[in-house]
């Protein structure tokens, strides 16, 4: 086994950043996240009224409700003005207001922070650093992993093995990986698992033709939509059109050979969203459009009548394939296609909520692709999912209902939906010795900043929700904390604390045990400790407001927080990096103790928690600086202050086999 020191350093090299881009935002990212660029709605976050899903008996049931859906909702482009309804618009009818049942009184300020463990801390044993992880025993996909004697990482296309169990690493192979964004693994024994997002396939679409003011696509692969398009003389063709949805791809990589090697490879249709794993099991969130139907579209408005009538009939002649996604396993020389969900795990909220198909399915990491998804325990639900997170016990899918481009254009319909702005939330429990299953739904006003917004404790999901239109120029926004609680089917609100940041954004959030934090940015940074004790009347126990902010928090030791984010001036322009240690033992003054800054830098840690490492009071934090030309990874001891110790850089090292840390 290596020595402690020596993984660390490897580690550090291979986790640092050196690409200058910035972030790319994707639905359900796993990132922290910086500030939420769509800014925020004027109300506190409520918890509403979103009832119980109900499971569909089978398939017949399932279509007959998405084809009643669907021709009510058709027009001559086909649904939502094109190809497909995504489901995130907001409904802007009235929703009941659940009542809080908010005890009187506050509850008084805590003596000290309870902590069952160091949420998040990367060291887990005296041997080698894992994933800084928001949750203790939850483990998350990354671009990283080590068992102690190799470590696996994905840059740029490539998965390399490098044996780290001698005195110097050696790299064991390399594998290209197939084209696709947002590489990340888990590590089981001799298997690794890749999961990537990929431009999808294409689907072959005929010529369209025009005649009488239609112009007809349809599918080469379905039958639907032929009649009419033979019902038409054909006029002069109209080039092709193709169309590529979103895929999800997971390799299985075997590690026991000499080099690695793709043992298996599974297709989903739909888009990656996050996965978890606990004790080995992992469960993954994939969001599904619906397919491609080989529309009818007018060519001029005589048309578009009978384009309706076209695509209803399209619709009515539908089958399960077009709805429902399917996957495709490629393992020991055969493959094996089929739906993703079984019909009857399939549910539907009571009211309508769009066409996507949230699926979440899990599996046996250590039995491998072929033998996992035979045995396969899989659920879903017809809505759109962006954000994942999860306790060892509970999964739950967010999503946030944004504006439809009629109601951005309509200045009335824009008042009421910023008044009505919402996140709904689906629960679904997981466990050793059950199957996951759908338990329980709810929704909050405003949107959520990243998985850091949700965090579950003793039973209650504490949610932390900015409301406020992002097109507000009165910056009526405002930050709120949501407790809700798991009831008979709904999510139901318990408690509530808001007031925070009005007229801000909220840029970083952590919730652990009985005790939070949260930081709001405009011009200064107010940094907010939340008495978390009761449930139900949740307190701001105290703030601090000093220039700049932080988009990333994590716990050091009992009493202290370390915040990273940016530097800024009284006036809100931003300078450089900044790390931050709070002191939080007396929450109803939080003082900062220790500050360091560096000019014109920035770190991944804004926006990816799991590039942070910190090991005791050693801590790891990648850095791009402009200023000092320095690219790599500075190690800081964070004791009482915050001491810089070391820069590793890549352009002086000789790091293990992978360029820096990609996002």
């Amino acid at each position: 086994m290596r020595s402690r020191s020596s993984v660390l350093v490897a580690l550090a090299l291979v986790g640092a950043a050196c690409s200058s881009s910035a972030p790319t935002t994707t639905s359900g990212s796993t990132s922290n996240g910086g500030p939420n660029a769509t800014g925020t709605s004027s109300s506190g976050g409520s918890g509403q009224f979103l009832r119980r899903l109900t499971p569909f008996d089978d398939c017949s049931a399932f279509l007959t409700y998405v084809k009643n859906e669907a021709r009510d909702r058709v027009g001559p482009y086909g649904l939502d003005g094109g190809n497909n309804y995504y489901g995130n618009d907001v409904v802007l009818e009235e929703s009941a207001q659940l009542d809080s049942a908010v005890a009187d009184g506050a509850p008084q300020a805590a003596d000290n922070i309870p902590r069952s463990d160091d949420a998040g801390d990367a060291a887990t044993n005296d041997s080698y650093s894992e994933t800084n992880t928001q949750e203790v025993g939850v483990d998350e996909p990354d671009i990283i992993k080590t068992d102690g004697s190799r470590i696996v990482t994905v840059s740029q296309g490539t998965l390399t093995v490098t044996d780290v169990s001698g005195p110097q690493a050696t790299v064991l192979g390399r594998l290209q990986l197939p084209s696709g964004w947002n590489h990340e693994l888990f590590l089981a024994g001799d298997r690794a698992y890749v999961f990537t997002n990929d431009g999808g396939g294409g689907y072959p679409v005929e010529p369209q033709f025009a005649e009488d003011g239609i112009a007809v696509e349809s599918d080469f692969d379905s039958n639907v939509g032929e009649g009419f398009a033979n019902a038409l003389a054909p006029a002069a063709p109209i080039e092709p059109i193709g169309f590529y949805g979103p895929g999800t791809t997971i390799l299985e990589i075997d590690l026991s050979g000499d080099a690695p090697t793709v043992s298996a490879t599974l297709r989903i249709e739909g888009q990656y969203l996050s996965a978890r794993s606990i004790d080995g099991t992992a469960r993954l969130a994939i969001s599904s459009n619906p397919a491609q139907l080989g529309w009818l579209y007018p060519q001029t408005q005589a048309g578009e009548e009978r384009a309706i009538e076209a695509n209803r009939r399209i619709i009515d002649e539908s089958t399960i394939e077009d709805w429902v996604p399917t996957f495709t396993l490629d393992a020991n020389g055969t493959s094996v296609s089929d739906p993703l969900v079984n019909c009857s795990r399939l549910h539907h909220p009571s009211e309508f909520a769009g066409f996507d198909v949230i699926s979440v399915v899990e599996f046996d990491l250590a039995s491998g692709l072929a033998a996992a998804f035979e045995a396969r325990q899989a659920v879903g639900v017809l809505a759109a999912g962006q954000t994942i997170y999860s306790s060892t016990d509970r999964f739950y899918v967010a999503t946030t209902k944004w504006a439809s481009e009629e109601i951005l254009n309509d200045q009335g319909q824009l008042e009421r939906w910023s008044e009505n702005w919402t996140t709904d939330l689906h629960a679904f429990a997981i466990g050793p010795d059950q199957p996951i299953d759908y338990v329980a739904s709810g929704s909050v006003n405003g949107s959520l900043l990243n998985q850091f917004s949700l965090d579950e404790y003793e039973g209650y999901l504490r949610v932390i929700t900015t409301a406020g239109s992002p097109w507000d120029d009165a910056n009526q926004s405002e930050t709120s904390l949501v407790v809700l609680d798991e009831q008979d089917g709904d999510l139901v609100a318990v408690g509530e604390v808001g007031g925070l940041g009005k007229g801000e954004n909220l840029y970083a959030a952590r919730l652990m045990d009985d005790i939070g934090f949260a930081v709001t940015f405009r011009q200064v940074d107010p940094f907010y400790v939340l008495d978390l004790s009761d449930p139900t009347n949740p307190q701001i126990s105290g703030e601090l407001k000093i220039p700049g902010y932080s988009s990333y928090l994590h716990p050091v030791g009992d009493d202290k927080v370390l915040g990273i984010g940016q530097n800024a001036t009284e006036d809100g322009a931003t300078l450089g990096l900044k790390l931050s240690l709070f002191d939080v033992s007396d929450p109803a003054n939080p003082q900062e103790i220790s500050v360091w800054t560096l000019d014109n830098a920035n770190s991944p840690v804004e926006y990816d928690h799991r590039a942070f490492q910190l090991w005791g009071s050693t801590a790891i934090v990648p850095v791009q600086s402009w200023d000092v030309d320095f690219t790599g990874a500075i190690v800081f001891d964070i004791g009482d202050q915050i001491t810089e110790i070391g820069r590793i850089s890549h352009d002086d090292a000789t790091p293990p086999p992978t360029d820096c840390r990609q996002f």
